[in-house]
């Protein structure tokens, strides 16, 4: 099982932040056991807007809540995060359920639903990827772990080169009568979209 963690940072010396994490933060994540360290910047998400995503893959609960303590306490962190004047806003934890495509792009989009689980999920999820393919490089369905109001919501996240193209596909994914019975079998209910960039 694969773990998503995603902390939610502001940043006063954004730059200071992603020459740090290129410096030591990122090398100090895959030697704590993450993979996939993503840094992103939410562009359009009201008021969330300007936060810094940093979201990375664990094996485990357990490491993916005590490797990002152990890191924080390491002077070279402390001082980096106080060089960038990092403010902590919150941290979540997902369980990916599913995942089509590769998660690369210079953008990326951020949907959170409620409703009832898929009964066959390998089948939504292609069904879904059939359109969205057309748009993104990829996409991933995780549950919310623990993650304050959001727990036990959806979290599905798209990834592309080219927003226009991605909602393009999403457009047309949400406009598909196949698509839209089984988001009623489902309960499916739209809380929130966010726009972001990836930063790192």
């Amino acid at each position: 099982m694969t773990y998503m963690s995603g902390l939610i940072v502001r940043a006063a010396d954004t730059g200071r932040l992603l020459a740090d994490m290129d410096a030591f933060g990122r090398a100090a994540f895959e030697e704590a056991g993450a993979q996939n360290l993503w840094i992103t910047q939410n562009v359009m998400a009201g008021e969330s807007a300007g936060e810094i995503g940093i979201a990375a893959d664990w094996d485990s609960v357990d490491t993916a809540v005590t490797a990002p303590d152990e890191m924080r306490a390491m002077p070279e962190f402390v001082e980096s995060m106080q060089a960038a004047g990092i403010q902590t806003l919150r941290r979540s934890l997902m369980d990916v359920r599913m995942e089509r495509g590769t998660l690369d792009g210079k953008f990326g989009s951020l949907i959170v639903s409620a409703g009832n689980l898929a009964e066959d999920e390998e089948a939504t999820a292609d069904a879904i990827w059939a359109h969205m393919e057309k748009g993104t490089n990829g996409i991933r369905w995780t549950q919310a772990v623990a993650a304050g109001p959001l727990t036990g919501m959806y979290v599905t996240i798209s990834t592309s080169d080219s927003l226009d193209a991605l909602m393009a596909a999403s457009n047309q994914m949400f406009a598909d009568p196949a698509i839209l019975g089984m988001m009623a079998e489902q309960n499916f209910q739209l809380i929130q979209r966010s726009l972001f960039r990836r930063l790192a």
